[in-house]
């Protein structure tokens, strides 16, 4: 028996003998003179029932049941309340008279008195009586006053104790909740939420055993919420993660949309830019910032980590490029101002060049360490929205508000081959982990993934609802991720061509993805301010890697 359950029945019994004791004691009856005031209205003729606690408590548990009562009985169930409680044997409903009073005969100590005009209820314990008369004002009125008075009695708690537990055994929480409240017991509301949580629980477990994992998270979810760190809901929660994946931490401290997100080599550390017109340097474990980059006159707009991960670059729509140190946050080089926004960037895989897109239609080259430029690549007819270095680093993979695609032989700046994306605009583009394929986002709200040899479409993927803003391949090209406008990111099998999983949690446009290195995880950027790392489902994390370990 858990210790929430010991205590709750250890207050059942104290409860119970408590009540049997009150019960065996008993006042003689007397005569009593009643009488009630109000500022705002006539006490004549108003109704006054002799109670006890049973009364009450059959009158107070089906209110209780219908309706939350956080400020005691409402002024509209007045009436009601007061119909419901049934006299004690052997006495009337009495009224007052022109005087507002009232004389009541064979009172007991343990009775209480109720006066009832429909605006005003007015309540009193008999034991108050001094010199056979009893006066009910102002502070003897209200919905508040007559729980105060009822509710602590044994019988009244009794009655909300086992309507409570009744409620509970029909699965009916939400009054079970409203009850326990009524009466007021920490250790009855513990009881509700214990009882909620392992039916929330125990539907998580079907749900996961059928594949249903958004309901099956979601239900554990609210399992922890109601009774958080119990160890099954813990466990269930880390096998939904493990199979299905989820949100593990969110960054917050740009000031602003974050436009951009890349994760370093070694996996330790997360950059993103944003419309702060800063870099920021996350601990990929911890969601801590570590620096901050500044210098950018401009949203930064893209942004990629070295080889090494020893220096990263940034692009803006100051119209410059930035080369900085990780270590000390310093800037190494700056290009002047190139007249255009910066689009994209990325480093060569020998990390000895980087490429940059921008609003001149054009891809440029450049040699490090002092970014020197090398060559422009001309050809597309619009802002070029995105580049990515092959795997190789021989190729170029850029595309463009010009409805195309195109793929570029670095070393010689020429166009090897152009794709058409009919009518869209190309928003991102991506090399797969082989350099036979290449993934695009586009306006049109698809995902499409090319044959680069052939120039043909292999698939398209269609799912967002708005357009896409990036996308990426994980490590073993079995899998590719999106994000999009719609706040969504998605994970699609390229081997069946439909959508894996989608993950929520972003409350704006998605901008940027990135996997990490391990491939195990995710992370994004939105325009609602925030860096989130998701955990990928088990199925798609690399199988060469992982059948290495």
């Amino acid at each position: 028996m858990s210790q929430h359950s010991v205590k709750f029945v250890c207050v059942w019994i104290i409860l119970c003998a408590f009540g049997c004791v009150q019960q065996k004691v008993e006042e003689p009856t007397r005569s009593v003179e009643i009488s009630l005031q109000a500022v705002d209205t006539s006490v004549v003729g108003v109704p006054v029932k002799i109670i006890d606690e049973l009364a009450a408590a059959k009158a107070i548990v089906p209110l209780a049941s219908s309706e939350d009562l956080p400020t005691g009985i409402p002024e509209a169930s007045y009436g009601a309340f007061f119909k419901a409680l049934r006299p004690v044997d052997g006495s009337d409903t009495s009224t007052t008279d022109h005087n507002g009073k009232a004389v009541i005969n064979r009172l007991r100590a343990q009775h209480f008195i109720v006066g009832c005009d429909g605006r005003h209820l007015w309540v009193a314990a008999a034991s108050e009586t001094r010199d056979r008369k009893l006066q009910l004002g102002h502070e003897n009125s209200g919905g508040q006053h007559a729980l105060d008075v009822l509710v602590v009695q044994p019988a009244v708690l009794r009655a909300l104790t086992a309507a409570t537990l009744e409620s509970i055994r029909g699965g009916r929480f939400d009054q079970a909740r409203r009850i326990a409240r009524c009466a007021r017991s920490r250790v009855l509301l513990t009881e509700v939420d214990r009882a909620e949580a392992t039916a929330l629980l125990a539907q998580a477990e079907q749900a996961m055993q059928q594949k249903d994992y958004d309901t099956a998270a979601r239900l554990a979810a609210r399992a922890d919420t109601e009774s958080p760190n119990q160890p099954q809901t813990k466990e269930l929660l880390q096998k939904i993660m493990v199979e299905y994946g989820g949100e593990l931490r969110v960054f917050t401290g740009d000031k602003g949309a974050v436009t951009t997100v890349a994760y370093s080599p070694d996996g330790k550390s997360v950059l993103s830019g944003g419309e702060d017109q800063t870099l920021t340097l996350w601990d990929a474990t911890s969601g801590k910032e570590v620096r901050t980059f500044t210098g950018h006159q401009g949203a930064v707009t893209s942004v990629a980590f070295s080889p090494d991960g020893r220096m990263a670059l940034s692009g803006s729509s100051d119209s410059t490029l930035r080369l900085w140190e990780v270590a000390s946050g310093h800037e190494l080089h700056a290009t002047e101002s190139l007249g255009w926004k910066v689009t994209s960037v990325a480093f060569s895989p020998d990390g000895k060049f980087v490429v940059s897109a921008a609003d001149d239609n054009q891809v440029k080259l450049w040699a490090l360490p002092k970014m020197e430029r090398v060559r422009a690549f001309a050809g597309h007819s619009w802002r070029v929205t995105s580049v990515a270095f092959s795997p190789d680093g021989n190729f170029s993979l850029t595309g463009s508000e010009d409805d195309s695609l195109k793929l570029w032989d670095v070393a010689k700046g020429q166009e090897v081959r152009s794709f058409r994306n009919g009518l869209a605009d190309v928003t991102c583009v991506a090399f797969s982990p082989d350099g036979r394929f290449g993934l695009s986002g586009s306006r049109d709200k698809a995902v499409k993934l090319w044959n680069l040899a052939s120039g043909r479409v292999v698939q398209q993927f269609d799912g967002h609802s708005q357009p896409v803003r990036s996308v990426a391949f994980t490590h073993d090209g079995r899998f590719a991720v999106s994000a999009s406008e719609d706040g969504t990111i998605k994970v699609w099998d390229l081997g069946t061509g439909k959508e894996f999983r989608t993950f929520r949690g972003h409350t704006a446009a998605v901008t940027s993805v990135a996997v990490s290195p391990d491939g195990h995880n995710l992370a994004s950027s939105s325009t609602d301010g925030s860096v989130r790392i998701w955990q990928l489902p088990h199925p798609v994390w690399p199988i060469l890697e992982e059948a290495r370990k």
